[in-house]
């Protein structure tokens, strides 16, 4: 008959069983967290506009890399420290600014979280860019010279009017773009241009608008997001045709017998290129979006056929590398 082993040795062995099975066989390895991002965005992301393609940007970037995404959106430049500062103090790794508002507040940041990878939308290169920033160089004007031609080659009083948002770099080289191609497609026109300080104000962009068709102009190329629906409708109740061009997304049901032609971009692909790589080590860089690299032209309606192939032909020049000059933020 077997001795029963007393209750405190018999607990003693069962324990030195365990750390035996424990040392000789490594415990299953947690897995591992998502790597976590935060874009800011300026406006809603319901404009079906610039934010609705960031928001729709983050999405595939979470079925693309696996990662965890969140947004905030309509946050103020005064505002986009302190939303930042949390999503950093929460883990997250990767920051980024849908926006070409924040660059101060993004190279401060940068400076003081050398670990956390930051992404910026501006205008181009920029000459003082952290280590741990990506860069997109969004060349608008490269696009808007495109719309610019449509402009120059469909205006029946030699006036086009160009409504634009927020004074940014961005915008007074679209305008000079415009006007580029104003001198090279059609000498006797000109440029009627306005900078309504917001681009999601309809009642702004509508009354702006209304001023450039009473002064003459007869197609009306924006760089507004909600503020469209307010240009549209100044062009719809307009005593006389006027054309208009809009970007980001297609918005034809806007004003349909009004539209010519959208700029259309596609943000997805440079922010998963760039998550891509930043998850690959590749902290800094720069991406540069261009008409044929994230910017494309829709169909073009409500214009001659004839105007429509000249418009298409200027735009793949321009894809294939026509020389236009960098331009920045000198007036037109």
């Amino acid at each position: 008959m077997r001795k029963r082993l007393p209750p405190l040795l018999l607990a003693l062995s069962v324990v030195g069983l365990v750390l035996a099975g424990i040392a000789g066989v490594p415990p299953e390895a947690p897995a591992q967290a998502k790597k976590k991002f935060a874009m800011i965005l300026p406006g809603p992301i319901q404009d079906a506009d610039f934010n609705a393609l960031g928001y729709v940007a983050i999405q595939e970037l979470a079925k693309a890399h696996g990662i965890q995404v969140a947004h905030s959106e309509s946050v103020a430049v005064a505002d986009a420290e302190r939303v930042a500062r949390e999503y950093i103090t929460s883990g997250h790794e990767i920051i980024a600014f849908h926006g070409g508002q924040y660059p101060t507040i993004m190279k401060k940041l940068a400076g003081q979280f050398p670990n956390v990878a930051f992404i910026q939308e501006g205008s181009g290169r920029m000459a003082d860019a952290p280590a741990n920033a990506w860069v997109i160089g969004r060349k608008f004007y490269q696009g808007f010279y495109v719309l610019g031609v449509l402009g120059a080659l469909t205006t029946k009083t030699g006036k086009v009017g160009f409504v634009g948002g927020v004074r940014l770099p961005d915008l007074v080289a679209t305008a000079n773009a415009i006007n580029m191609a104003l001198r090279d497609h059609n000498p006797k026109a000109s440029l009627i241009y306005n900078f309504i300080g917001d681009f999601n104000d309809p009642v702004k962009s509508r009354q702006t608008a209304e001023a450039q068709i009473a002064a003459g102009a007869d197609v009306l190329l924006t760089f507004v997001n909600l503020g469209l629906y307010g240009v549209a409708e100044a062009a719809k109740s307009a005593p006389k045709p006027v054309l208009l061009t809009t970007l980001y997304t297609e918005k034809w049901d806007t004003a349909p017998k009004n539209m010519a032609v959208a700029l259309v971009f596609d943000f997805a692909k440079p922010y998963k290129e760039i998550v891509g790589k930043i998850l690959r080590g590749e902290k800094g860089g720069y991406y540069e979006m261009r008409p044929g690299s994230g910017m494309e032209l829709s169909a073009i309606r409500n214009t001659p056929p004839d105007v429509a192939n000249k418009v298409r032909a200027v735009f793949k020049d321009v894809v294939a590398g026509k020389p236009l000059p960098e331009i920045t933020d000198k007036a037109p």
